[in-house]
């Protein structure tokens, strides 16, 4: 089963410009292992699907607080790879600018 042809309600961004037609998802997530990057990669990938759905046209921003947690090794490079091309603009907050 596609879980995009689920109806989950309406767009979740925590930032949305209708004008200027982009969009901004944050997430404090779990970074600390290997397998909970995958895990939030999986999640954030899917997000941006649903939002790509309900919001077409728009651009999408990630942002990441990963501010107070130890980062595994890795999975900020992880997060970049997986998430290459579905978002306009990827942020962690502990390295500043976009």
């Amino acid at each position: 089963m596609d879980p995009l042809a689920l109806d989950w309600g309406g767009a979740t961004a925590e930032f949305q410009n209708d004008e200027g037609k982009s969009a901004v998802h944050m997430f404090a997530h779990d970074l600390t292992t290997s397998e909970r990057a995958e895990r939030v990669l999986r999640y954030v990938q899917a997000r941006l699907g649903w939002c790509g759905k309900k919001l077409p046209g728009f651009a999408q921003e990630i942002w990441f607080d990963e501010r107070d947690q130890k980062v595994a090794e890795g999975a900020k490079d992880k997060l970049r790879a997986g998430l290459k091309g579905g978002a306009s603009a990827l942020l962690f907050m502990s390295e500043g600018e976009a």
